[in-house]
């Protein structure tokens, strides 16, 4: 699968970076995705310091895209968005 291209990579990424990297929507849609996929996939760890904003090695990041692809949205019904039953479903999987 093509990376995505990127007018000008800088050697770190920020959170709103990695998530255009991934082609995801925005930030919050990978910080939400962001425990699992290093968890479970070895997503690359952000560096470590103390202050955000969060910051991660852009090659990588982009290895890990050439080794898994790019993450996919989970697919779940508006309906039970709109019922505040996502976060029990959430954590009925992890249980």
């Amino acid at each position: 699968m093509p990376r995505p291209a990127l007018p000008f990579l800088p050697i770190f990424l920020t959170t709103d970076q990695v998530a255009t990297v991934l082609g995801l929507p925005d930030a919050s849609a990978f910080l939400r995705q962001r425990e699992r996929l290093e968890e479970t996939t070895l997503f690359p760890l952000a560096m470590p310091h103390s202050r955000r904003p969060f910051r991660w090695k852009a090659d990588e990041v982009l290895a890990w895209i050439d080794r898994n692809g790019r993450p996919t949205q989970p697919d779940i019904d508006p309906a039970l968005i709109a019922s505040g039953k996502v976060a029990l479903l959430e954590m009925a999987k992890t249980a």
